[in-house]
């Protein structure tokens, strides 16, 4: 019995031969979507693993229809893969692989910022990062932290030979330690670099004697054996009273014993002063050195 003209009409036999043309739209088509079915098996396999059926059934026909297009029997028409293909667009394969189900917040911020990281990985790759990361990122930190600290240069070699030649030796740290509180001892800051003797400024601190300005000594390299000098400021002794201070102090020291201390010194100092200051001035000879008077 011949089959009938309206059933012939609806049978796959019936349709005709596509074209050259749409026959090759169709595999060229099938080719890009053949990118789809490594991805599409993994889900499937993980879709398996979680017992996810519902789903992994319609992944199984949609790798179906991929893998064997152009099979006489199972040949779909264009319309279906052109549907196939948008339904792999909104799955998202590429980047959705290693995820099936609902996606979680985190996910979603996970695409989200997914371009940027990729963008990131790539220059990453690149021979010239650093300097990229310094030219982008070097002046906001500057404005945030301020320059960066560099440490100082060493001390030349002469500072630090200059500095051991200006130490103090130990005989004039001992005398300088046991001198009385009213005397106030400190190195001269105009000492020149280099310089052998020692230059002090010593105050004197009484609150029973007039206020005095500070006189300048000077201590020789070989001391003890060469006694101190003591140097008053001519602008600061000026006064009738202070130069009658720096009379009495230089004739007191002329009648000091040959090698006389800072102590000693700063004794007689502190004498003329008084003397300067008495109602009555007194004559000075050797016995009135020798007994403070």
């Amino acid at each position: 019995m011949a089959p009938s003209p309206s059933s012939s009409l609806n049978t796959p036999g019936g349709v005709g031969a596509p074209s050259p043309q749409e026959e090759a739209a169709y595999r060229e088509k099938i080719r890009h979507l053949s990118r789809y079915v490594e991805p599409l098996r993994r889900m499937i396999t993980k879709m398996g693993n979680e017992n996810n059926i519902d789903k992994m059934s319609k992944m199984k026909k949609l790798l179906e229809i991929l893998s064997t297009p152009s099979t006489s029997s199972k040949r779909v028409p264009l319309e279906t893969i052109l549907k196939c293909e948008a339904a792999l667009e909104k799955l998202d394969l590429k980047r959705s692989e290693n995820s099936v189900g609902p996606v979680s917040t985190s996910m979603k911020e996970h695409y989200f910022f997914s371009p940027l990281l990729e963008a990131v990985s790539t220059h990453l790759q690149s021979p010239v990062v650093n300097h990229t990361l310094q030219r982008t990122f070097g002046p906001c930190l500057d404005a945030l932290f301020g320059p960066e600290i560099k440490g100082l240069p060493p001390p030349l070699k002469r500072q630090r030979v200059d500095e051991s030649a200006s130490e103090i030796p130990d005989v004039l740290q001992g005398e300088i330690a046991r001198l009385d509180q009213r005397f106030k001892v400190s190195l001269d800051p105009a000492q020149q670099t280099g310089s052998k003797c020692i230059q002090l400024i010593c105050w004197l601190d009484d609150r029973h004697l007039p206020c005095v300005p500070p006189v300048s000594v000077t201590v020789p390299s070989d001391y003890p054996l060469t006694p101190p000098r003591c140097v008053m400021a001519p602008h600061e002794y000026a006064t009738a009273f202070l130069c009658a201070v720096q009379k009495a102090l230089n004739a007191r020291i002329t009648k000091l014993p040959k090698r006389f201390s800072v102590s000693q010194l700063l004794d007689t100092w502190e004498m003329s002063v008084r003397q300067a200051s008495a109602p009555t001035q007194t004559s000075v000879n050797g016995t009135s050195v020798l007994m403070g008077l």
